[in-house]
């Protein structure tokens, strides 16, 4: 994920949840430079789990993955940002960004 595909993706979606397809997406501000980034799967009594949430980081014009948390797989994920982790979590920001992008058919 780059500066350019955040900035696309708060112009389109925001911090409440947003039913779109076949489950809900939203993307609200931490704190300064700091965002949760996710994918709600719908889940039993009109609740929703996170399937995955990924805090992102804003340093200058780099998007970091600090943390990933994914209830729906098995086992449940909970990532947090290291040397050995950074690969997979650059990976899932990627699948999670083209999803946000995809389903409202959004181009960099």
């Amino acid at each position: 994920m780059d500066k350019k595909e955040l900035d696309l993706i708060l112009k389109h979606f925001g911090p409440e949840k947003e039913f779109i397809g076949d489950g809900y997406f939203r993307i609200r501000e931490k704190d300064s430079n700091r965002y949760e980034m996710a994918y709600l799967a719908p889940a039993c009594c009109g609740t929703s789990t996170y399937h995955p949430q990924i805090t992102i980081r804003v340093e200058d014009e780099k998007i970091i993955p600090e943390f990933l948390m994914d209830m729906e797989e098995t086992p449940i994920k909970n990532i947090s940002y290291s040397d050995e982790t950074s690969e997979v979590l650059e990976q899932e920001l990627d699948k999670l960004c083209s999803k946000f992008l995809a389903v409202k058919n959004l181009t960099v």
